[in-house]
């Protein structure tokens, strides 16, 4: 049965036709013929299997990912033939992979607009959660693409105040989003309902924009600003370790100390100013009194006025922060990260 696999792999039409009755074969990595087919971009052999009937479900072993995932995740040359060629065969829609997301979560994660738009017309479910409670809107906020989540809220079918599993909203998400667009994401979500609910941490979305903003600009921020507007009586609401949202932003910078926080976090690729790492606390503790140190003795040097000087420094106080925490830990030899408590 392997040699259906190298032929699907190969191209050979002739001999998957022949191998008709093996359609149905896995691997040991359970790759079926439309797995290979699809990774090795054989958009005839695709079209193929799908017209005559192959399975459209099968999931491989590792991620478990039907060949409808597995197009989106690996994106072969033909990705775009080969996505509609599976979407004909009426794939199901609501299988999930091995984090619990479904086709459309992937497509919001991988930014592919119009994928995400085929799926939207096949009635994909906009309200499919994953392991951690995440709907696409919440993977869509994060992405930063204002673009995707229109789409999926002008389905009429997303909620805009959804909470993942630990109680954050899109509009939390949006403002743990730092960067160019966070304040479009912001303000739409803001126009279409948004809530500034509390999450599991007490921490509403202003308290997670303090936690996330460039730690050297002054705030409140633009965004900071959208959402006191938008509702004034954030600006005393206080979480979980009785801090509001400006004594959050100013703790990492005017303490000599680190404020402790025993509510759990996580690391997150984005970066963000505070929150303890799940497996390195002893880590995160050391790089919080040195980053703290080091950003606040910086920026007596910063003008105001001069964005890019305060560039500068931000980046002079994360590689002094590293040496001050290689210096004081030799147990740990992990990169410099910013850790986030993601809320």
């Amino acid at each position: 049965m392997a040699q259906l696999l190298r032929a699907a792999g190969n191209g050979n039409l002739e001999k998957v036709i022949e191998l008709r009755s093996d359609w149905a074969f896995q691997n040991k990595k359970g790759e079926s013929v439309l797995h290979v087919a699809v990774a090795e971009d054989q958009l005839e052999i695709v079209q193929h299997l799908v017209s005559n009937g192959a399975m459209l479900n099968l999931q491989e072993k590792k991620r478990r990912f039907t060949p409808l995932m597995l197009a989106l995740a690996q994106q072969p040359p033909s990705f775009e033939e080969i996505f509609q060629a599976l979407l004909k065969g009426k794939p199901d829609l609501t299988v999930q992979d091995s984090s619990g997301q479904t086709v459309l979560h992937l497509a919001a994660e991988y930014e592919e607009v119009e994928s995400l738009k085929l799926l939207l017309r096949a009635k994909a479910k906009v309200d499919a959660v994953d392991n951690k409670k995440m709907m696409a809107l919440h993977v869509a906020v994060g992405k930063g693409n204002l673009e995707i989540v229109q789409l999926l809220i002008e389905t009429g079918r997303a909620n805009v105040n959804v909470v993942d599993a630990k109680g954050n909203t899109p509009l939390h998400w949006a403002c743990i989003k730092n960067g160019d667009g966070q304040l479009e994401l912001v303000s739409y979500l803001i126009s279409k309902g948004a809530k500034p609910r509390k999450n599991t941490h007490g921490n509403t979305p202003l308290h997670s924009e303090a936690m996330h903003c460039d730690p050297t600009a002054n705030w409140p921020t633009e965004t900071a600003e959208t959402l006191t507007t938008a509702f004034p009586d954030l600006i005393a609401e206080t979480n979980n370790n009785g801090l509001t949202a400006q004594q959050t932003f100013e703790q990492d910078i005017d303490a000599e100390e680190p404020v402790e926080d025993k509510s759990p976090a996580k690391s997150s690729k984005k970066g963000g100013r505070r929150g303890k790492s799940d497996d390195d606390e002893q880590f995160q503790e050391n790089t919080a009194a040195a980053r703290a140190a080091a950003i606040a003795h910086s920026k007596k040097k910063v003008s105001k006025n001069n964005k890019e000087s305060s560039v500068l420094v931000e980046s002079q106080a994360e590689a002094l922060s590293w040496e001050c925490c290689r210096l004081k830990s030799s147990t740990f030899n992990t990169r410099l990260q910013r850790s986030e408590q993601r809320c």
